[in-house]
């Protein structure tokens, strides 16, 4: 009987960090979206992306706290004339990536052809 609590106590265990995980992912990809979006306007007024987050009158790369818990880093890649990354950590060593030639939040690292066409 002691096995069977065991086993139920480590699914449910696994079951909160995975709700909490998910959780934390889907508010993040919020205020990635906002980045995006504020990167997107800086296209649309200057026809051509930022070089940097400083471009959108943010930092090199931004913390954002949520909840009072550690802030998360959001970081900016320019690929090229047409094409970015933004991205932020999810656990050691894992991340969520905007990619702007699919528009899609993508939980591996990858590369995007060079100025495929993303707007």
């Amino acid at each position: 009987m002691k096995k069977i609590g065991s086993i139920a106590g480590l699914f449910l265990s696994a079951f909160l960090l995975t709700s909490c995980l998910h959780s934390y992912i889907e508010q993040n990809k919020k205020v990635g979206n906002t980045i995006v979006e504020r990167i997107e306007e800086y296209r649309a007024a200057n026809d051509s992306l930022p070089d940097s987050l400083a471009g959108i009158g943010l930092d090199e790369s931004i913390r954002i706290t949520i909840d009072d818990k550690d802030g998360t880093l959001f970081c900016y890649e320019k690929v090229d004339s047409l094409n970015y990354i933004v991205w932020f950590g999810t656990t050691l060593g894992e991340g969520m990536y905007y990619y702007s030639d699919t528009k899609q939040w993508e939980d591996r690292l990858r590369a995007i052809p060079a100025d495929s066409q993303s707007y």
